[in-house]
């Protein structure tokens, strides 16, 4: 009777010892997965999103649209730049050209773009529209030289209240690595 009850223990240690064995073996299994999407017409996102990608050991995808931002499509002068005609309009949404379909195994989402008009870019709205991004932890970081990034958060968790928008930061487009640095390690 003592021996069968001593074989029951033995078990059960060995057993728990096969298991924390197992559990520590795979820690990365535990461990969140990051990406940086960005969608960077003028390269200054993509600037900021590659040190974030460097930083965090994240790939770095980047939002294409279909039909190319030109400079005057940028340009706020004109009238009728491309940028304001649609910011102005909230059924517009750009259409991508690659496919980011893989953004989807991933756990955590640091997405950057510029500000227009204090607000996302449409195409943004484009990729959150396509891509269903419902329990992942989503970082903003927008650049922009002078516009504050709380009407961007404001604008995106009211058109989806669905997704987890952490919280986001404003870079400016000649960005130090060592303020990316900063703002990741305070997440």
């Amino acid at each position: 009777m003592f021996e069968g009850k001593l074989l029951k223990v033995l078990i059960a240690i060995l057993f728990a010892v096969f298991s924390l064995g197992t559990l520590s073996a795979h820690p990365e299994d535990s461990e969140e997965t990051s990406a940086v999407v960005v969608f960077s017409p003028n390269s200054h996102t993509k600037y900021v999103g590659h040190m974030i990608a460097n930083i965090k050991e994240a790939p770095l995808m980047e939002i294409v649209p279909k039909v190319p931002y030109t400079a005057d499509d940028l340009n706020y002068r004109l009238e009728n730049c491309r940028a304001t005609m649609e910011s102005t309009d909230p059924k517009i949404r750009p259409e991508i050209a690659n496919d980011l379909k893989n953004v989807l195994k991933y756990d955590v989402i640091y997405l950057g773009s510029p500000v227009w008009f204090r607000k996302p870019p449409k195409i943004i709205l484009s990729f959150l529209d396509k891509y269903d991004l419902k329990g992942k932890k989503i970082y903003l970081f927008v650049t922009s030289g002078g516009s504050p990034v709380f009407n961007y958060i404001d604008e995106l968790k009211t058109l989806y209240p669905s997704l987890n928008f952490v919280t986001g930061r404003r870079f400016r487009p000649d960005e130090m690595q060592e303020n990316v640095e900063d703002w990741l390690s305070s997440l």
